[in-house]
């Protein structure tokens, strides 16, 4: 099966068929009435991109202090504490979004990610890079 197409690429064949099919002044409200339409379309996956844009960088705030915490904690921290710890100046933080977030450094080498016991259980947790010298598994 072909790939999808967006609605832009629908009106964009429309306006081709009628162009190419009949006389210019037959067609030119249609024709206009389509350009308008993807105009549109055009604006509208800017304003998406603007807002997600935004909400990336409101995201990189929580990464910022999530990286802090694992910095300034004494030894391998787990998601659940460093969500603990940030509950206060971020009233909305997960657990499963400090996770998010502390994976996104681990794979990009800013933090090393370890298991360490807790109550008789592996956790992951996470520590500044380079301190964790070998896994505790």
């Amino acid at each position: 099966m072909a790939d999808k197409m967006t609605k832009k690429d629908v009106w964009a064949e429309i306006r081709a068929t009628l162009v190419d099919n009949f006389e210019e002044g037959d067609v030119a409200a249609y024709v206009e009435f389509i350009d308008k339409e993807i105009a549109a379309i055009d604006a509208r996956a800017e304003k998406e991109k603007a807002r997600r844009a935004a909400k990336k960088a409101e995201g990189d705030a929580l990464k910022d202090a999530v990286k802090a915490a694992i910095d300034n904690a004494d030894g391998p921290i787990t998601a659940a504490a460093i969500a603990d710890e940030l509950l206060e100046e971020y009233p909305e933080v997960t657990k499963a979004k400090v996770t998010y977030r502390a994976s996104a450094l681990a794979k990009d080498g800013e933090v090393d990610k370890t298991k360490i016991d807790e109550d008789g259980r592996k956790v992951v947790a996470y520590a500044p890079a380079g301190t964790v010298v070998e896994d505790a598994e």
